[in-house]
């Protein structure tokens, strides 16, 4: 049907239909009858719409406002569903908000909902426009940057809560032995000065017109826990505080000159450190090419020092008083201008002497074997090796340390071994050649000590609290990207090692003193009683 119309049978056939409006293969197996009754249908159906439109939709207008009013009507469910959805939604983010309040809450005292925090409300309070929530700007920086600081926080507190764990179990000794001394460093080097190469020439011949500046490199492999420190009053009495911890006595300064500053420092050591039951002693730099004289004006100088009450002294049975101990640095370069100065005639001393300066216990830097006889002809007291690097000379060797024991008591003369607990120079080319001794975890340590106890020697020194360029430093460090430290273990693993192992060297000293019989009394030179022949 078209229009109103009944197609004729003809047409439905060229549709593909029946004359039924059926597809043609379902017509086809129906009866006469049945083919009748279907036309009948379609066409009561068509007439019962034609009249339902023309009763309640006479005209155009009234099927438009029809439409309409159906329009109208779904408007108003929609509005109705909506806002019905919003208040459940306000609802939630209420319950949302008191249920953050009370969480940050400090306390655990309950307070009514209906009365949140002002604090927390204020905190939690979002920027609305219009009564809807506008979202904070993205800023992906700042966010990495909260990120970052949180996890510099958490770092710091978990550092804060190890260092107060290690403090707490860390090895003590509560007695302080003046037989073992540390190299002591005041002021730190921190930084060296490395010139640039030159920028190059655009042409062979020629010459820069500006000579590049000095670069500052920071001259350590280690990062010590106090940063980059200068000395003051509190930073020398926490390291003062520290060595006593260990057991050690004496400190070892390098004396260079009469500088103010230098002198100034010098002075408040020696005020503060006998307040934490430790005293000092000096060690004297000198060279091949220097003079006599500028020896006898640093034996001057320190002749001003000897009297205060903090200066390390040693009873002499043989002159019957007690003498400063003073160490030389490279002494054996002084065997052709020094000559026999520091040697004792029958008349006490040679008319012109250096002992006529300062008379004190002098102990001279060897670095060969030869270097021992060398200071024997000079009439130094004693040697030490100074260099804690195992095989890098014959002194520092520890399998050679039974021979110069040998030699000092052949000629009356002290040795003093150095130990430390490593060697780390951050030079690419180190000035010393290629020294370098990893730490082992300790055990290069281990070795050094047990060594210098079994040798049964009077004096030890520690190669160093604080030398940080040369990595020999005991003190704490933290671990830093770039920089190497004690892992694994403490910050202060080398502190605890130093105060166990100076506690076997007290026992062992006790223990030889203990079994010496009245026919083989002990020797003087092993300071068993803190006195020297």
């Amino acid at each position: 049907m078209r229009n109103g119309r009944e197609l004729p049978a003809a047409a439905l056939r060229q549709e593909g239909k029946g004359s039924l409006g059926l597809p043609k293969e379902e017509e086809d197996g129906k009866t006469g009858d049945e083919k009748q009754r279907g036309r009948s249908n379609n066409v009561r159906k068509c007439t019962r719409a034609k009249m339902l439109l023309k009763k309640y939709v006479k005209t155009r207008r009234k099927l438009k406002i029809l439409l309409l009013l159906a329009i109208v009507a779904l408007l108003v469910i929609t509005i109705i569903v909506l806002g019905s959805s919003g208040r459940n939604a306000a609802i939630e983010l209420l319950l949302d908000e008191r249920f953050i309040a009370r969480a940050y809450r400090p306390g655990d005292q309950p307070q009514s909902p209906e009365k949140p925090p002002p604090v927390a409300v204020a905190l939690l309070q979002p920027q609305r426009e219009n009564g809807v929530i506008v979202p904070e700007k993205y800023d992906e920086q700042k966010i990495k940057e909260r990120i970052i600081q949180s996890k510099i926080d958490l770092m710091k507190q978990q550092q804060q809560r190890d260092h107060e764990a290690e403090q707490s179990s860390r090895t003590t000794l509560d007695v302080v032995i003046t037989a073992v001394h540390i190299f002591y460093t005041a002021p730190v080097p921190w930084y060296k000065s490395k010139k640039p190469p030159p920028p190059p020439a655009e042409h062979p011949n020629d010459v820069p017109l500006t000579t590049p500046r000095p670069v500052r490199i920071l001259n350590t492999a280690f990062y010590p826990a106090l940063g980059l420190y200068k000395p003051s009053a509190s930073l020398l009495a926490q390291h003062f505080e520290n060595i006593r911890s260990c057991g050690i006595g004496v400190l070892i300064l390098s004396y260079s000159g009469s500088k103010p500053t230098e002198a100034a420092l010098l002075h408040q050591i020696l005020e503060l450190a006998p307040q934490h039951n430790l005293s000092v002693t000096f060690e004297l730099s000198v060279a091949g090419n220097q003079s006599v004289e500028f020896v006898r004006q640093q034996l001057q100088e320190i002749a001003t020092y000897t009297s205060r009450a903090g200066f390390y002294k040693v009873w002499s049975q043989s002159r019957g008083v007690a003498l400063p101990v003073l160490y030389v640095s490279n002494a054996y370069k002084l065997s052709d201008s020094l000559g026999r100065l520091l040697c004792r005639s029958p008349s006490l001393v040679e008319p012109d002497g250096l002992r006529r300066v300062l008379d004190a216990l002098f102990i001279g830097h060897i670095r060969l074997k030869s270097h021992a006889d060398v200071l024997r002809r000079l009439c130094f007291d004693g040697f030490y090796s100074k260099l804690p690097s195992n095989g890098a000379v014959f002194a520092s060797t520890w399998k050679n340390w039974s021979y110069l024991k040998s030699f000092a008591l052949s000629y009356k003369m002290l040795f003093v071994p150095t130990v430390g607990p490593g060697f780390a120079e951050r030079n690419k080319f180190p000035r010393h050649g290629d020294i370098q001794r990893h730490r082992s975890n300790g055990r290069y340590y281990g070795v050094a000590w047990r060594t210098a106890i079994l040798n049964h020697v009077g004096f030890i020194n520690i190669a160093s609290y604080n030398n940080w360029p040369d990595g020999s430093q005991i003190e704490e460090v933290v671990p830093r990207a770039g920089f190497l430290d004690y892992n694994p273990g403490s910050r202060t693993k080398y502190l605890d090692l130093t105060a166990h192992w100076v506690g076997n060297f007290l026992k062992t000293r006790q223990e030889a003193a203990a079994a010496a019989s009245p026919a083989s009394p002990p020797s003087c030179y092993e300071l068993l009683n803190g006195t020297i022949c």
